[in-house]
């Protein structure tokens, strides 16, 4: 090929290169942002998965771990290295022709097995961050709808103590009570709105952490449903029943046997490290007018480190082991304790409940004493405070019932969790319909891709 027909292909190229990252760029559209969105268990899962960066950053990791298999499935290709003397005139010589075999290598077929099963350890850890970062949107979005509750219910006091004020002013007004009175109400009135304002400000950093989670611009107004956690069966079930449901489905489980595996593989790559070279070439010296006959070989190394490292992953193959077991344990204790908490947050609920419809029945009786004259303005303060600690009890043990139900749906992968799809790099196609992902000789064969196994994230 001529120079000038060399120059005109280059330019071809990059001029093909540009007219495809210009259409490439022109079929990425950039959604403008919601100016309202409202917040519940389906919207709040729907967005997270979608726009958390954190998440994606997580995503971004099974792609890295990815393309690892398919660096290790090149580094077993053959390469062909050219030997050659150039002279000071304007030929050169070829001196030597070696193709080296990588593929001859056992320890680059384990390192190559090994990088699939750190593909699915990585898969399953973004899954488990998918789930963890849901059921903490999850938790802090009861919180909201609690404290949303605790406003109103604090608000309605304050209501109640500013009715109580009006009564005063006229009673003063009319020479029926002192001046002091009427300051002891003020002041009782300006206590509640001060716990009004302060319930507003967590609302309000409550509102930031969720817009941050999942990475909405301040011009995007965010409302709030007040709902709560559905109770399920699992509330009812032993807790032994919980524990072996729970482990057999647990990710961590999952992650913690692909790791193993991943470790048992660089066991064996190490074990045939000593084998580090293998190759094929052909050589000419002197005068010689042809390449010599075709000739193999190899090299070995085995230094006095050998038998070491090969303990050294039999001891990180038992720490692994060992990790795997204290997850079993560790999910039962979080099982024992959140459904422990959850039956004693149920009883809290229901005598609140029965507390605040008492104290109702109280600061209604002692409010109509006081307009007709019959009782002072401490007996219908008192009652009003001991009506809002009831109030305040009850929305605190809601929400506490709230947040433990979304825990244990968390660990059991019950009710909203279920639809979190699980990022499994290997699975059975069913109907004809999906395929398989992370084939290592045949990986034209995929018949999914990344983004359809795990999930509706993508990378910008």
């Amino acid at each position: 090929m001529t120079w000038t027909a060399l120059k005109k292909t280059i330019s071809l190229g990059i001029a093909s290169f540009f007219i495809a990252m210009s259409a490439f760029a022109g079929t990425s559209k950039v959604q403008a942002p919601p100016t309202s969105v409202t917040i519940n268990a389906d919207t709040l899962k729907k967005m997270l998965l979608e726009q958390n960066i954190g998440l994606l950053i997580q995503m971004n990791k099974v792609y890295q771990a990815k393309q690892q298999i398919n660096i290790k499935r090149a580094d077993l290709l053959p390469s062909i290295n050219l030997g050659g003397i150039i002279s000071s005139g304007p030929s050169f010589a070829l001196t030597t022709i070696s193709s080296l075999l990588p593929f001859l290598m056992p320890s680059n077929w384990f390192d190559l097995k090994q990088s699939q099963y750190l593909l699915n350890a990585q898969a399953t850890s973004y899954y488990i961050a998918q789930l963890n970062t849901y059921s903490s949107a999850y938790a802090l979005y009861m919180t909201v709808v609690g404290d949303l509750e605790l406003r109103d219910v604090l608000y309605s006091q304050y209501l109640n103590y500013k009715q109580i004020e009006e009564l005063i002013q006229l009673a003063v007004d009319a020479g029926m009570m002192q001046q002091s009175d009427l300051l002891q109400a003020q002041a009782q009135s300006q206590l509640a709105f001060i716990q009004v304002s302060q319930v507003d400000e967590l609302l309000k950093q409550e509102k930031a952490s969720i817009r941050e989670m999942l990475a909405l611009p301040l011009s995007t107004e965010i409302a709030f449903e007040k709902n709560h956690v559905a109770p399920s069966a699992n509330e009812t079930l032993p807790l032994q029943t919980l524990v072996d449901r729970s482990l057999k489905n647990s990710p961590e489980i999952s992650q913690m046997t692909s790791m193993i595996s991943a470790a048992n593989t660089a066991k064996w790559s190490a074990a045939f490290s000593w084998l580090t070279g293998a190759s094929l070439g052909r050589s000419r010296s002197g005068g010689e007018s042809a390449f010599g006959g075709l000739t193999a070989s190899g090299t070995v190394g085995l230094g006095f480190g050998y038998f070491p490292t090969l303990k050294l992953s039999d001891y990180n193959i038992d720490e692994l082991k060992l990790e795997k077991t204290q997850i079993t344990y560790d999910n039962a204790q979080l099982i024992e304790s959140t459904v422990g908490s959850l039956t004693e947050a149920q009883k809290q609920v229901e005598m609140a409940t029965l507390a605040q419809n008492n104290l109702q029945q109280v600061y209604n009786g002692e409010l109509d004493k006081f307009r007709a004259g019959m009782t002072d303005l401490l007996h219908v303060l008192s009652a009003a405070n001991s009506l809002t600690t009831a109030l305040t009890n009850k929305v605190k043990a809601q929400a506490d019932l709230d947040t433990l139900r979304v825990s244990l749906n968390r660990v059991m992968l019950d009710e909203k969790f279920s639809q979190v799809g699980a990022c499994e790099i290997k699975r059975k196609s069913s109907g004809g319909i999906g395929g398989r992902l992370g084939r290592i000789f045949h990986p034209t064969k995929d018949q999914v891709t990344l983004d359809e196994i795990c999930g509706p994230q993508t990378l910008n």
